[in-house]
């Protein structure tokens, strides 16, 4: 009996901190809402490919895209033969920083892992689209203050909406829009 109530009490800790983890982004959340469907509106003709005037900066961005899309899925095998095009593109381009990281997440099956090293790839990316000049569109660069134990992490999109590739489907919409690369 007395280890059936302790079992309850522990599972209902877990509730309450788990809402108060979930909430704590929610209202971040709630916090950005108007920003992002603002930042949705003006960006409309200017979302989706945002285009480049070198080649091999635009097959990076393209490459970490899907590494990114396959994380927000949970989908580890589609981000390792996202990580592998991208290692390629990274090297070309000159980023052999980069490229080490995306080949750390190519030759990794677990997903939190690959997560991981998400963010020091993201990073690096970031700095090659940068060096470059982006020809149109624009690039949102978005940050979800509970990755990584609260440490936060930031993840470069095509899109204002949030999509975080930190949680996937536990908190797809946790984040913001911190800048906006032009």
């Amino acid at each position: 009996m007395k280890r059936n109530h302790i079992s309850k009490s522990v599972v209902g800790l877990a509730f309450i901190l788990g809402s108060l983890s979930m909430s704590a982004c929610s209202s971040e959340g709630d916090k950005t809402a108007g920003h992002e469907s603002t930042a949705a509106a003006e960006s409309t003709s200017e979302a989706g490919n945002p285009q480049f005037s070198d080649e091999k900066v635009k097959e990076v961005y393209v490459h970490y895209i899907h590494v990114k899309n396959a994380l927000v899925n949970s989908d580890a095998k589609e981000a390792q033969q996202g990580a592998a095009a991208l290692q390629t593109a990274l090297t070309d381009a000159g980023s052999s920083q980069g490229a080490d990281i995306a080949g750390k997440i190519a030759s990794e099956a677990k997903i939190d892992v690959q997560r991981t090293e998400f963010s020091l790839l993201t990073a690096e990316v970031e700095k090659t689209v940068k060096a470059s000049k982006l020809s149109s569109g624009k690039i949102f660069k978005q940050y979800c203050p509970m990755a990584h134990g609260g440490d936060g992490a930031y993840w470069l999109a095509s899109e204002s909406d949030i999509k975080n590739p930190y949680y996937g489907d536990e908190m797809l919409e946790c984040g913001e829009v911190k800048e906006e690369i032009k």
